[in-house]
This record gives C-alpha cells, structure tokens and sequence, in this order.
C-alpha cells in the first residue's frame, strides 16, 4: 500500500504589501522632471502673461474697481496669471498618464500589488507640487516686477486658495485622462480647455462687467471659484475666501473619487 504524502508547511496567506509610497513618488518626480517640453508648456504662457500681459494692460489701464476698492490692474490680473499656471500645470500631470502607457511603464506598473490609492496620491502629491512651484515660481516674479500691498494674512489666504485649487485641478484634469483612453482626444481637450476656462471667468474684469452670457458661463467655471478666491483673500482677507475655498474643495474630492473609481477598468484593461 502507498504511502500518503503530508505537507507540514502551507504557503503564506498575506496580501503582498503595496508598494513604497516613496518609490511611487520617485517615480511620478522623474516622470514629470525628464518631460522638459511639458514643463517649458506649462511655464511659458505663465510668464508671457504676468510679463506681457500684465504689465502692458496694467500701463493701459491704472486701476480698476473690484468689491468696492481700487486695484492696481496689474496686481488685479496676477490670480489670473496663478490660475492659468494651476491649468497648465494640471494639464502635464494628465498627460503623465498617457505617457507611462506608450512607454510600457504602466504595463510594468500594474503588474505589482500596488494599490491605487498610493497611485494617486503618488500622482496628487506630484502634481500638486509640480502646479505650486510654478505658481510660486510667478509669485515670485510678480514681487520682482510689481510692488504688491499683501500683508501676512493676504499671503496665507492666497496661498491656501491656491493650494486647494491646485488639488481641485490636479484631480479634474486627472480624472480626466483616466476615463479618456485617447491621447489625442485628451492632448486637445487639454490645449483647448485652459483659453475657455480663463477666458470663461472674470479674469480680466469684475464679474459684473463681463457679458451676460459669460456671466452665467462663469457660474459653472471652475477657475471663477480659484480667481475669485485668491482675490478676495489678497484684497479683503481669507475670512471672505472660503465659499470659493469651499467650492473648490468638493470639486477635488469628487474629482479623486471619480478617477479612483475609473482607474480600476483603467489597470484591468491595460
């Protein structure tokens, strides 16, 4: 009669651990870093208009009346200036996505236990940093070109705003490329969104002095929360910031939470 054959020891049952969000990190950074002509696209317009722009409408026109108070326009146009660097910004963190499938990065990805929530923070965490450098980058500029009147609490509010609205755009323009799977379609979708949405918003003048077609538009438009918001913060102070700030932040969590939920078919058909 034969002999039974017994194992004493079994395979392990654990989940593999996840990934180093570190190493995802490294990743999205070298990603975003080694693409110079996505970086030189998101700066360029940037400083056109904050040097252009700015100073030339900013000569034409001294002043302008905003809630009650007089503006310098030049300091008026810089939340635009800001805003069009968050777009620009959120739009190169998109096309990452597109990028690591044509080079075969995302098949290599996937195929380790990583889970999407390192994914996208990993994403977040990069592309938001990406978005305040180049912001900071203007700022920084702007206090070289332009004498700006904002005190400690006009630096905070502003800055808040626009960090939220990094985070807000980051995950709109993220969840976008997840649920799009044609690079092309999302390359123009991208190039034509940021004149519409900038020039959508009360970037240029007050709201109520924009057409009343666009002012209805303007109530839909993302970026009228972040310009209005850095204004109000600069000018008045972050107390009158947070319907903007407040806005903006259900845009980024409903942003997030759509593309989390799509990138599950994203990772499966890939």
């Amino acid at each position: 009669m034969a002999a039974k054959l017994t194992f004493n020891n079994t395979p392990p049952t654990g989940t593999p651990k996840a990934a180093d969000l570190s190493a995802v990190l490294y990743r999205e950074y070298a990603l975003l870093a080694r693409n110079r002509v996505y970086l030189v696209l998101g700066l360029a317009p940037m400083l056109i208009y904050l040097l252009l722009v700015n100073t030339s409408l900013g000569n034409l026109l001294k002043v302008v009346d905003y809630k009650g108070i007089q503006v310098p326009f030049a300091i008026f146009l810089l939340p635009m200036t800001l805003a069009m660097s968050v777009v620009s910004a959120a739009g190169t963190s998109g096309m990452a996505v597109f990028q690591e499938e044509m080079s075969g990065a995302a098949t290599q990805l996937w195929s380790y236990p990583l889970r999407r929530s390192r994914f996208l923070l990993g994403k977040v965490i990069a592309g938001v940093s990406l978005v305040l450098g180049q912001a900071l980058l203007a700022l920084g500029v702007a206090v070289f070109v332009f004498e700006l009147p904002f005190d400690l609490q006009a630096w905070a509010g502003l800055l808040s705003v626009l960090t939220v609205a990094a985070l807000a755009f980051n995950g709109l323009y993220l969840a976008t490329a997840i649920l799009i799977t044609d690079y092309q379609v999302f390359m123009l979708l991208s190039n034509v969104s940021i004149p519409v949405l900038v020039f959508s918003a009360p970037s240029l003048y007050p709201v109520d002095s924009m057409p009343t077609v666009l002012q209805w538009v303007s109530v839909i438009n993302p970026l009228t929360y972040a310009i209005d918001g850095m204004r109000d913060a600069a000018f008045f102070g972050f107390a009158d910031a947070w319907q903007d700030l407040l806005v903006l932040a259900v845009l980024a969590a409903i942003s997030y939470a759509v593309g989390g939920r799509a990138l599950i078919n994203r990772a499966r058909n890939i």
